[in-house]
């Protein structure tokens, strides 16, 4: 089996956070305007929930960017290896520049040290933390032991994770959105009736059980007891208003400024979306409506 600096822990791939770290050869620290830092469209974390995210915005606007971003070249800018969170924060913060990092890796080298930055985080959702192992066991051909002890979990943490990717999607959509938990989720497994899964999340919605509660439904349901369905309209629009609170999230962290959408489950709606000052108000008017919207005003 290939070895790789896994083997050497997270000190052989990161720099000290402190200001008065000394840098290895071929880094650099500087400050890259915001607008030419990217995300890694291919790491593993997916969700990024916006209560915590804006808290940290705020702290933001008054303490700046206190860690910098771990970065590297990419074409003419520079590709988020570590710090996408603070990045999206950032944005949302409304910063024209970040304090980064510069590493000489290459492409392979980036998304080691990015699989393990996430893998290591306590706020990744169980699907992306599952994906992250699974990539990770396949990246670098580890047993599920090796795996863990490179992130420092136990193989049974490992393993348990690694189940949850037997759910189905619709499963798994609801476990990334935190409406369902993980333990809710280990629950459903028992059940390989793709149409038992469904009905059974149905149940969980509606009827906001417990843990415990979903492995008791799930124990009745494989002794032949019949499971009483939750009329699916009434389940939908809980888990619809639930997705469009993470659609609006995501529209935020894009967009760099909270956004709300309020839908009456019937198509028809309202966005808002939040200004800091006319400067601001006007870079999102011409953002939206383009350059030209505001020449004749």
């Amino acid at each position: 089996m290939a070895k790789s600096s896994l083997g050497k822990g997270l000190d052989s791939l990161f720099v000290p956070s402190s200001a008065t770290a000394s840098l290895q050869d071929g880094e650099v620290v500087i400050t890259a305007p915001i607008e030419r830092v990217y995300p890694d469209e291919n790491q593993h974390r997916k969700i990024f929930h916006d209560e915590t995210l804006q808290e940290l915005a705020d702290s933001i606007r008054i303490h700046g960017v206190i860690q910098p971003l771990l970065v590297r070249k990419f074409g003419t800018g520079y590709q988020i290896i570590a710090g996408e969170r603070r990045y999206r924060a950032s944005k949302l913060a409304g910063l024209k520049e970040l304090p980064v990092i510069v590493k000489d890796f290459d492409a392979k080298k980036a998304q080691e040290a990015a699989l393990i930055e996430n893998l290591q985080r306590e706020d990744l959702n169980p699907i992306d933390e599952a994906n992250g192992y699974a990539a990770l066991i396949r990246a670098y051909n580890l047993t599920q032991e090796e795996a863990a002890r490179q992130i420092g979990k136990s193989r049974e943490a490992v393993a348990n994770s690694l189940r949850l990717l037997k759910l189905p999607a619709s499963a798994q959509s609801l476990l990334k959105q935190d409406i369902i938990t993980a333990g809710h989720a280990r629950a459903l497994l028992p059940l390989k009736d793709e149409g038992l899964i469904h009905d059974m999340l149905l149940t969980i919605v509606d009827q906001n059980l417990t843990v415990r509660q979903t492995e008791d439904a799930v124990k009745a349901v494989l002794g032949g007891a019949p499971l009483k369905k939750t009329p699916k309209d009434k389940a939908k629009n809980e888990v619809f208003q639930a997705q469009m609170k993470k659609i609006a999230a995501k529209a935020a962290a894009s967009l760099g400024r909270k956004v709300a959408i309020k839908d009456d489950g019937t198509g028809r709606g309202k966005i808002t979306l939040e200004y800091f000052d006319a400067k601001d108000l006007e870079e999102m008017l011409a953002t939206l409506c383009g350059e030209e919207f505001l020449l004749d005003l």
